[in-house]
């Protein structure tokens, strides 16, 4: 991937002076991080850092404010703040981000025009399934891989730990949204703790903390110390909560976190808008950029996703298959993983306007098999008990059981309330652990377990 000549930061004063009217303000930006650059052993770090921080917002603000409407002249200073912010910051040297480039079709090869074929309906769903569970099984058979017999694979099981439901977006279609007249939970850590013990017992070794975006309470001084006492106890660490700056995502793997998830939820920028009119949210690409951010930051599992109904499901698919692709070429050797999480149940007034069937559903996890065979297929209990059995004798390899989506939920007759959305799958972890053994898996409880079976003892 070529890298940017950056131009003289001096070059966009007329452009800046034309369009921005903050320009004074930015126009003293510029001059002090041009001042920095010329003497980069000037000044301490932490200042330097303070001052890419500045950058990055202003060029997120500029990217929010040119929605739709980006000019070559807007992105060639967006990229000229990217670069620099990036150098200010004592970072690797890099590219400008381009996953907007990626998105376009400007990178598209001969994996995108599989998916596109595949995704057809006129494409055999019984013949992609069965290529769908030959490369499964090739690719996740463990160490008995080459006697695996097709159709048997290992299985991770992951229960999702809600550490708060606050949250300060209106997203339409979600439980947490702001103006929900809800019931809000906030756990502090030594309750937070208290839950990832319960999952302990359970036998889970993988756990993903997930949480509403209220930047007051969801602090890496409040996660630190959760993923902290987590790490101590030998379990893998994956997070789920709002995006992150470079740095911030880096004091979140310092603690031990491990993997990320961040959903875009639509790729479709117009629709995205439209589900996301106020709150941190609504910035397009500060949430599209999240994950470039987290691998900069040394995040090794980067998990993408889309909510199914927002959108064209096959556009939204391939978008995804883009920036994942994108992700790859960038960042090689992370591990990628992918759901695709289904609104079966959505805040009253909201109609998902593009429902996705059963068979859709399979061919679109199918199809992801085909162009990322080592990638993580990640399911949650969303999706009821038979379906997921289903899927899981085709593609998956990594299951949520026995979940709750309210923060103290996994108390002993604790009442789920306030939840993001209800649990369809209800059965316990147990269960659902018996039922991939009879159907020939290998239950493992770490990304990293090299035993053909952990045990839950």
């Amino acid at each position: 991937m070529p890298k940017l000549t950056r131009p003289p930061l001096e070059s966009f004063t007329d452009l800046i002076r034309a369009t921005d009217p903050h320009a004074t303000h930015r126009l003293a930006l510029l001059a002090e991080a041009s001042q920095r650059l010329l003497a980069p052993r000037s000044g301490a770090a932490e200042d330097r850092k303070v001052l890419a921080g500045r950058l990055e917002r202003w060029r997120y603000q500029l990217l929010n404010e040119r929605a739709g409407n980006l000019r070559p002249e807007d992105r060639k200073l967006s990229d000229a703040l990217d670069v620099t912010a990036n150098e200010l910051a004592g970072r690797p040297s890099r590219p400008p981000r381009a996953a907007r480039d990626a998105l376009a079709g400007e990178r598209d090869d001969r994996r995108i025009a599989e998916a596109k074929a595949c995704l057809q309906p006129d494409f055999p769903l019984d013949d992609l399934a069965a290529r769908a569970v030959r490369l499964t099984a090739e690719h996740f058979g463990g160490c008995n891989r080459a006697r695996a017999p097709s159709g048997s694979w290992q299985i991770l099981l992951y229960a999702p730990l809600y550490l708060s439901s606050h949250c300060v977006n209106y997203c339409t279609y979600c439980g947490f949204r702001y103006p929900n007249a809800i019931e809000r939970e906030h756990l502090d850590v030594p309750a937070a703790v208290h839950q990832a013990e319960i999952l302990y017992r359970r036998g889970f070794r993988h756990i993903l903390l997930v949480a509403g975006d209220f930047p007051g309470l969801m602090t890496s001084a409040y996660t630190g110390p959760i993923i902290r006492r987590l790490t101590d106890r030998a379990v893998e660490v994956a997070i789920e909560i709002a995006p992150q700056t470079t740095d911030g995502y880096i004091e979140l793997a310092d603690a031990g976190a491990s993997r990320v998830s961040l959903y875009q939820e639509t790729y479709d920028e117009r629709l995205y808008h439209d589900y996301h009119p106020r709150g941190s949210k609504a910035s397009y690409d500060w949430r599209l950029e999240g994950l470039e951010r987290a691998a900069e930051a040394g995040m090794r599992g980067l998990g993408l996703g889309i909510l199914l109904g927002l959108a064209d499901p096959r556009k939204d698919l391939l978008a995804m298959v883009r920036h994942a692709r994108y992700l790859q070429e960038r960042f090689p050797g992370r591990l990628l993983a992918f759901s695709l999480p289904r609104i079966h149940d959505a805040p009253q007034g909201f109609a998902t306007p593009y429902p996705v069937d059963d068979e859709l559903f399979v061919r679109m996890y199918c199809t992801l098999r085909l162009i990322f065979p080592e990638a993580m297929l990640v399911l949650s209990t969303r999706e009821p008990a038979a379906l997921r059995d289903r899927l899981t004798k085709l593609c998956i390899t990594q299951l949520s059981a026995g979940s709750t989506t309210s923060p103290g939920g996994y108390e002993d007759g604790a009442q789920c309330k306030g939840e993001q959305f209800p649990v369809s799958d209800r059965r316990s972890v147990d269960e659902v652990a018996q039922r991939l053994r009879q159907n020939g898996f290998q239950v493992v409880w770490r990304c990293d377990d090299s035993a053909a079976e952990a045990s839950t003892e």
